[in-house]
């Protein structure tokens, strides 16, 4: 198997702490700084810029309103990075199959699209729990240049069978809870040029049913081969994680292992610090998690000499040294 190691991964913004934690929108998509579209103001820097429609709480238009607008921008033709927010005034209960079909409709007003995040949302216009989403396999096959997909909200979340995706390099699923059915889902999808698959696990209160051998797929039978990145993050059973990564012959060729935001322990963090495949990674990220002084002392001491990055701040204290207790950082 050839490796990675010459590919590019570009996307430094996903090791960023989650802006949702702060109430606030991403100002990074795509490598691109994000902006409100504003169609008094319109398009200025189609390529450089992500433009963001987003509905202010209790307002009448929605988002397909606002796509309406965006279509009728003189430079909409040449826009590649499209982030979509609450696309209702009122979140509650609105799945997102109307904005999907609104998208799919419009995909001959952006063919240079290659950047789409669904989902914007942070916890203070409503909790990723509460985001309904829909099936996203229709926006894979109306547009075939898209590069970068992002999607937040697990509920009602499906990718249905198509056809395949020959340009496709990251997807980014963000969620309080990701059910094994769609981990089933997106583990079937055609994908050869996925570089970078990112899949936030949630809990088991939110819909987060899976478990390890879900993974199967990725980590034994390497379904996507030309991966760089790997994150299996905000879980709630990273030990479990840790010891499938070691034995996975996937973890040759990835550059970026991440495994934040979730219930990491000192045992799964040493099984993944003393393996020297690891030691030869990229970036190791294991921040917010459950690790000990103790072993954050070690990684600080041994810096220097591992050529890997480790990322470890932000980790949460397990005050009762229980398992049982431990919470993946994003769940409601």
């Amino acid at each position: 198997m050839a490796s990675n190691h010459n590919q590019t991964w570009n996307l430094q913004e996903r090791l960023q702490k989650y802006p949702g934690y702060r109430a606030e929108h991403t100002t990074l998509f795509a490598n691109r700084q994000v902006t409100d579209y504003n169609p008094e103001i319109g398009i200025s820097n189609p390529v450089g810029t992500a433009y963001a429609l987003r509905c202010d709480y209790d307002e009448d238009e929605k988002a397909t309103d606002k796509l309406m607008q965006l279509q009728q921008d003189p430079q909409v033709d040449k826009l590649e990075a499209l982030v979509i927010g609450t696309w209702e005034g009122e979140m509650a209960g609105g799945s997102s199959s109307f904005l999907i079909e609104a998208l799919v409709g419009a995909k001959d007003w952006f063919p240079s699209l290659k950047a789409l995040f669904i989902g914007d949302i942070h916890y203070s216009e409503c909790e990723i729990s509460w985001i309904v989403q829909s099936d996203i396999s229709p926006i894979l096959e109306a547009y075939p240049n898209l590069e970068i997909l992002q999607v937040r909200g697990g509920d009602g979340l499906a990718f249905t069978p198509f056809v395949g995706h020959e340009n496709l390099k990251a997807l980014i699923v963000e969620t309080g809870g990701l059910s094994s059915a769609t981990i089933a889902q997106i583990c079937a999808l055609d994908l050869p040029k996925l570089q970078h698959l990112e899949l936030w696990l949630g809990s088991d209160n939110y819909g987060g049913n899976s478990s390890i051998a879900d993974f199967n797929p990725i980590l034994v039978e390497r379904k996507f081969p030309n991966l760089i990145y790997l994150g299996l993050r905000n879980s709630e059973y990273s030990d479990d994680i840790a010891e499938a990564v070691v034995r996975s012959p996937l973890l040759n060729t990835i550059r970026i292992l991440d495994l934040s935001m979730g219930t990491l322990s000192d045992a799964g963090a040493e099984l993944l610090l003393k393996n020297p495949v690891v030691q030869q990674l990229d970036t190791f990220n294991i921040a917010e998690n459950y690790l000990s002084d103790e072993i954050l002392a070690f990684v600080e001491e041994q810096q220097a000499n591992f050529p890997v990055q480790i990322i470890i701040d932000g980790q949460k204290k397990d005050e009762y040294e229980d398992e049982e207790y431990r919470y993946c950082s994003v769940a409601e």
